[in-house]
């Protein structure tokens, strides 16, 4: 998160063969290695993709799909961003943008990033 509350998102590639192409993901990410736990995949994966810096990860919610079009387990995580919002760089997916919690509900959002956006808003604002 950065320091006036928004939240970063990826708009995912367009092109065949990666499920939801041209959606936005609100909890950006990648596959946990055999030898890390899911803070470490997070931490990792927020540098490659973004060289993103973050501190104060806090764990929201654990979430298993077997729906049709997702499968796997989602370990979600808020964090503060430890850098300028002008360092962000965008090395995967088609780019990366900043946007009001809120403001992001009403993008075209991957169905798992939906769960986890409501979630950390029900945790950090009582939203229903």
């Amino acid at each position: 998160m950065a320091p006036d509350g928004h939240i970063l998102c990826q708009l995912r590639d367009d092109k065949p063969g990666i499920r939801f192409p041209g959606y936005w993901s609100a909890s950006p990410g990648g596959h946990v290695e055999s030898d890390e736990h899911p803070r470490d995949t997070v931490v990792r994966e927020l540098f490659e993709e973004f060289e993103a810096r973050v501190t104060n990860l806090v764990e929201l919610i654990t979430i298993t799909e077997a729906g049709q079009d997702v499968l796997g387990i989602y370990h979600a995580f808020s964090a503060n961003l430890d850098m300028p919002v002008s360092e962000i760089r965008c090395h995967e997916g088609q780019r990366a943008e900043f946007f009001d919690p809120q403001e992001a509900l009403r993008l075209r959002l991957h169905p798992v990033s939906r769960k986890i956006l409501l979630e950390f808003l029900r945790q950090r604002k009582g939203f229903p």
